[in-house]
C-alpha cells in the first residue's frame, strides 16, 4: 500500500526551495521582473517609465498618470526580491494633491453645507 499521506506538490517544493547564502540577483533579472510587475499592474500606465539597475539599486524615471502611481511603481519595485533600495525620481501628470490650507498636513476638508461649522 502506497503511503499517500504526504504528496507534495510543485508549488509546495518552490516554497521550500532556498537560495544560496550570499546569492544575488542579476541586474538584468531584477530588472525584468520589475518591468513585468508595472505592466501586469491593472489601471496602471507604465509605458513612460524607465527602469535602470545597479547593484540592485533600482531608479524609477519618467511619468505616470497622477500621484498614486508613482507610489504604486515603487511599491511594486520595492517588492521585487533582491532590490536593495529604490529611487523615485518619477513624475506626474496631474499634479500631486494639495493640503488643507490653514490646517495639519493630511487633513482633509470639511463636509457638509457651507457655513455649517463656525
Amino acid at each position: 500500500m502506497a503511503d499517500t499521506s504526504r504528496t507534495a506538490t510543485a508549488e509546495e517544493d518552490a516554497l521550500e526551495a532556498r537560495e544560496p547564502a550570499g546569492y544575488r540577483h542579476s541586474d538584468a533579472s531584477v530588472k525584468e521582473r520589475i518591468l513585468r510587475q508595472l505592466a501586469l499592474e491593472k489601471g496602471l500606465d507604465a509605458s513612460s517609465v524607465t527602469v535602470e539597475v545597479k547593484d540592485c539599486e533600482v531608479t524609477l524615471s519618467g511619468s505616470v498618470q497622477c500621484y498614486a502611481d508613482m507610489q504604486r511603481a515603487e511599491a511594486l519595485a520595492c517588492a521585487i526580491e533582491g532590490v536593495k533600495l529604490v529611487r523615485n525620481g518619477l513624475t506626474s501628470v496631474e499634479p500631486p494633491p494639495q493640503a488643507v490650507a490653514g490646517g495639519p498636513a493630511g487633513t482633509a476638508s470639511k463636509m457638509g453645507k457651507p457655513g455649517y461649522e463656525r
